[in-house]
This record gives C-alpha cells, structure tokens and sequence, in this order.
C-alpha cells in the first residue's frame, strides 16, 4: 500500500502544473464521442473517480493527443487507487498508448508521450512498472512499446 500511495504521489507532482486542453480539444472529431468532451470539459485531471472514467471508457479511444496526456493521471490515480472498479480501464489507457496509428488523424501513443514533460514520463514509467508487475504478463505488449516509446523521447529532450 505505500508503494501505490508513494505513486499517486509521484503521478499528483508530476501533473500539479499540467496545463488543461483548450475548449473544443477534448475529443477527435467524431459522429458521437459519447460524452466524453462534455464530461471532461472545464475539469481538471486530478478528482475523478474510477467508477466515472469507467462509465466513460471511451474516452481514451477519442481523446485528442492533448487531452489524452492532460487526463493520463486520472486514469492512472483511478486504477491505483480502485483498481477492481476501474476494471479495464488501464486496458485500454495502455492499448492507446502503444500504438502508433497511422490511420488517423493523430498519432497516439507516441504523440501523447511526447507531450508529456520529463517529470510526467517518469511517473508513467514508474506506473508502467508497477503494473507489469501487479499484472503477471497482462498488457506486457503494450507496457514493452510504451517503454520503448518512453526511452525515444528521453533522448530527444
């Protein structure tokens, strides 16, 4: 429990100073983000419960590279924090996150990466870490590219 409590810690001081997409930047655009711009709009990334972002697990299949690396820690603090509710939820953060979609209109998992500062990289890391551990195996994939990703925008800083 103090490794998870020392992690939201680290994750909380890595975002203290994020600044918040701009109005109309939630999600891609789409024929129906299924709520996810109007729930997110006007909130911070800190104060979501995982029990919300599970409701609205969507959200990381829309979100803008922007929006994606501005609400990275509520999804990482929820799963810490609740995991049994937040269910899939890192699932689907971390599926995101490692994949380089050239069909898109944006570039997801490295786009949102490399919009993250050197504080923020290091708390997902340590998050990433975390989770192969709790996790035996599950999303390894996913957790190998988000590490190799990780270590590519440390060396363009």
């Amino acid at each position: 429990m103090t490794k998870v409590r020392g992690l939201i810690a680290t994750i909380r001081l890595a975002w203290a100073d994020a600044t918040p997409p701009a109005p109309g930047t939630i999600s891609r655009p789409t024929y129906d983000d299924e709520g996810v711009a109007e729930y997110f709009t006007g909130k911070s990334w800190d104060g979501h419960l995982a029990q919300q972002l599970r409701y609205l697990d969507f959200a990381p299949n829309i979100f803008t590279e922007e929006a994606f690396a501005y609400y990275l820690a509520a999804y990482l603090i929820a799963d810490l924090e609740d995991p049994d509710t937040s269910d899939t939820n890192v699932e689907r953060v971390l599926f995101w996150l490692s994949q380089d979609c050239s069909r898109l209109s944006e570039n997801v998992g490295p786009g949102v990466i490399f919009r993250l500062s050197k504080a923020q990289r290091s708390a997902l890391r340590e998050f990433i870490d975390f989770v192969q551990e709790r996790e035996s195996g599950l999303c390894e994939r996913e957790c190998a590219v988000i590490l190799r990703v990780l270590d590519e925008a440390a060396g363009h800083a």
